[in-house]
């Protein structure tokens, strides 16, 4: 939804019917924080994902200052004297718990490992505001800027990015197979479109193990007789990892498979697959993104191939026209 103001309009998220939208988009992390993966994830409201795998203390401050989370030394300690710690740690805030309830410092280990999500509320998009000229223009556009204060040890820093305005869809992308490979006699294998985030879906039925490789080559998934495992200390993972699973864990070498389902079936969402680009021409189908995603199964290596088309669409004329 848009709402006009003089010379500004203010875009809310949600660009899953057509409409236009303004999105929280993460930038690279600074040098000085070294040791920590932050990954942003949009669900209903943005998600800031930390990970601490250096050996200092990452310290968040909340928008007065204050410290709110403490994420390192093998754990995460919350302020639960903070309003902020309480308002980030649901998708109902602010509403549910007032900006102004802070209490004395409470401090409490609240996960047994140094990783951590919130809802921050400095990425909600509801206030952002878009000025006419860029929507008028319709293409992406940076409209602002947004920063979370943080110290990593002694070093002051922050963890930043941008608001991005995103005018409405002019076409649909659409990931399809094209080769599964080695599995193409053993599974069912096809892309799931219909979202920005595509996803895979395998339905496997060979009898050796089957590893699907993550974007960084790390070990992702394996389909056994035991059914379905993923590697929790896989980055792939840690970045499409669906509410209620096994939480993802520092990135290492070894795997640490966790089990997902005994089913030799399973979807997921992979970026190998998604395109955020502008194609050359929207009026025309076009494939924007050739990927493969690398699988192994046994001691075979090989690979599922597919495209990412742009499919356009066309406008439905307004009634009375």
């Amino acid at each position: 939804m848009i709402v006009a103001s003089p010379g500004l309009v203010h875009a809310h998220g949600g660009d899953e019917d057509g409409e236009a939208e303004v999105r929280a988009v993460l930038d690279p992390l600074p040098a000085a924080l070294a040791g920590i993966h932050v990954q942003l994830r949009r669900t209903l409201a943005p998600q800031l994902l930390v990970a601490n795998t250096g050996d200092r203390l990452l310290v968040i401050e909340d928008k007065n200052g204050r410290d709110f989370l403490r994420i390192g030394k093998g754990r995460v300690d919350g302020d639960l004297g903070n309003a902020a710690f309480h308002r980030t740690n649901t998708l109902m805030a602010p509403g549910a718990f007032s900006a102004d309830a802070s209490q004395a410092p409470n401090w409490q280990t609240v996960e047994d490992s140094p990783n951590w999500g919130w809802f921050d509320l400095r990425l909600r998009t509801d206030d952002v505001a878009v000025p006419h000229a860029v929507v008028d223009k319709g293409e992406k556009a940076r409209v602002s800027q947004w920063s979370i204060p943080v110290r990593y040890g002694d070093t002051e820093s922050a963890i930043s990015g941008h608001f991005e305005f995103v005018p409405p869809a002019r076409g649909i992308i659409e990931a399809r197979v094209i080769d599964a490979g080695a599995l193409s006699a053993s599974a069912v294998v096809r892309a799931m479109s219909g979202s920005a985030r595509p996803g895979m879906f395998v339905s496997y039925r060979g009898k050796e193990p089957l590893v699907v490789m993550g974007t960084e080559g790390e070990a992702f998934l394996r389909f056994s007789d035991a059914g379905i495992d993923a590697n929790r200390a896989s980055p792939t993972w840690a970045s499409v990892r669906p509410s209620g699973t096994p939480e993802a864990v520092a990135p290492s070498d070894a795997p640490q498979w966790a089990n997902l389902s005994a089913s030799a079936t399973y979807g997921w969402i992979d970026p190998r697959a998604a395109y955020a680009g502008t194609p050359s021409d929207a009026n025309e189908q076009s494939v924007v993104k050739r990927w493969q995603i690398p699988i192994q199964v046994g001691d075979q290596k090989g690979a599922i191939q597919g495209v990412t088309e742009w499919q356009p669409v066309t406008p439905l004329a307004k009634s009375g026209h």
